[in-house]
């Protein structure tokens, strides 16, 4: 097993339907042409008694209520990338041979594990609206052959017995070839191969010898091998243009699908995404969403675009949008023996999501003492994946008075006499002061526009009560109180 296959029949018709989910299920005929002249390319299973090659009028005869339509060349480049993104997580090396067919080199793969992978990009496809057969042997020309009639998977490991029923037209002969055949009573390529390559020499020539070795599943050729995604994102637009939600979470889910499948087939996750809406008007509006942990899980983003989308009031419609992916590598990590970690870790990160895009990015998080002088700053970090054990009391606990803080902090009138305080006014505390401390004078960042200084008292008040004032150049305030 040295080459894989992945193929879609019908390619240009199942990408219209992946994106177009009001063909689902319904017949449905591709036709190219025009008026009474065009004539039918690709058709679903559902339309009884039409078939490639008649005229689409015929075809509307046969089939009453069939539904025809022209190809969509973004649908099929949106799922030609999907295929591509899939067949990457199985090799490095890979071609692509035609619309909906792509080649694999699995030289050097373990078989039994490239099998399963194989099973699962069949399952990762169809959950993303795109049928696949996949095909294994030894040769491209071989593993085509098998991917035609894979249900849905088919490893080959005897070249001989699964091509001999197989018919002549798998060895794609030309039609001079194929009635020359035809006369002789050769119908299958194990009758072909049952003739000695000599004599089909001498008789067809060099085509010939071509032919029959395509039978026989000796003929290999070198891959045109595809590079692979360096720009993880998608970009497209409506016709007409769209005004509510559900039409544009179907299509960031279409596309949040394939760039999730490229970062994947390079070992990359996703550290944020930059969402773009293109609106009637000209504008646009964007928004980056960091993902709350890195990764690659649609579902996930999708919960994060729905949280988000729901709060957007734009003032246009929408024509067109642009998604793309910020890479990164994904965290290893091992936590310790008593670690106590998240129980449902999925549920966490989704909540935690839909919180920023509520109450906005940068306010959700643990808050963490920033490393400045600065009184009471404090920033918001990630939360951490599992909770550590407590830190051991200090061997000298605390004394003095406890400080208990309002927030936010009472904006106060106090007289003076000289530079000490002599009485306070707010809202919730007043009265002569009787005894002060202070001044603590401290600032920082003075070379930054918001440069910062602060004058600290502590004062008893003549009614009782210990307070700590705060004058800045937003003037004065009760910080809090001590007990």
């Amino acid at each position: 097993m040295n080459y894989a296959v992945l193929l879609v029949r019908n390619f240009s018709l199942n990408a219209l339907r992946r994106a177009d989910p009001a063909l689902a299920a319904k017949a449905v005929a591709l036709i190219e042409g025009e008026g009474r002249r065009a004539t039918v390319v690709e058709v679903s299973p559902e339309a009884v008694g039409v078939a490639p090659g008649i005229t689409a009028p015929l075809a509307m005869a046969r089939c009453p209520g069939i539904l025809l339509r022209q190809r969509d060349p973004v649908a099929e480049s949106e799922a030609g990338r999907l295929l591509l993104a899939v067949a990457f997580t199985l090799s490095p090396r890979v071609e692509a041979t035609g619309p909906g067919w792509v080649t694999v080199d699995l030289q050097g793969a373990d078989a039994a594990r490239t099998e399963g992978q194989m099973r699962c990009c069949v399952a990762e496809l169809a959950t993303a609206g795109l049928p696949v057969r996949i095909g294994a042997a030894d040769t491209p020309h071989l593993a085509s052959c098998a991917a035609r009639c894979a249900q849905p998977v088919l490893v080959v490991r005897n070249s001989a017995a699964f091509l001999g029923p197989l018919p002549l037209a798998f060895a794609e002969p030309t039609p001079g070839q194929a009635a020359v055949l035809q006369g002789w009573g050769i119908h299958t390529l194990g009758d072909l191969t049952a003739l000695p390559k000599a004599e089909i020499g001498q008789r067809l020539g060099t085509d010939g010898v071509r032919l029959w070795e395509r039978a026989a599943g000796e003929t290999t050729r070198p891959l045109r091998l595809t590079e692979p995604a360096k720009r993880f994102g998608a970009e497209w637009t409506y016709e007409p243009p769209i005004e509510s939600m559900e039409p544009l979470l179907f299509r960031l889910r279409r596309f949040a699908e394939c760039v999730a499948l490229e970062l994947r087939a390079e070992a990359f996750v996703a550290e944020k995404l930059t969402l773009t809406l293109l609106l009637e008007d000209e504008t646009d509006y964007r928004r980056e969403l960091r993902l709350p942990e890195p990764g690659a899980d649609v579902d996930g983003w999708m919960r994060v675009f729905q949280a988000h989308l729901e709060t957007v009031r734009t003032v246009a419609r929408v024509v067109g949008a642009r998604l793309v992916a910020t890479p990164c590598r994904p965290a290893r990590k091992q936590g310790g023996l008593f670690d106590a970690g998240l129980r449902d870790a999925a549920a966490y990160w989704e909540n935690l999501a839909r919180l920023g895009a509520l109450v906005g990015e940068g306010r959700v998080g643990t808050p963490v003492l920033h490393d400045t002088h600065r009184p009471d700053a404090v920033l918001l970090e990630k939360p951490a994946d599992a909770v550590p054990l407590p830190e051991a009391p200090p061997v000298h606990p605390p004394r003095g008075l406890a400080l208990r803080r309002f927030r936010p902090a009472w904006a106060a009138r106090v007289q003076l006499a000289g530079t000490r305080p002599v009485r306070v006014d707010s809202g919730l505390v007043a009265g002569e002061v009787r005894a002060t401390q202070g001044p603590w004078l401290s600032s920082g960042d003075w070379w930054k526009p918001d440069a910062w200084a602060v004058e600290v008292w502590q004062v008893e008040l003549e009614q009782g009560g210990l307070y700590q004032l705060a004058h800045s150049a937003e003037g004065w305030c009760v910080e809090g109180e001590l007990d």
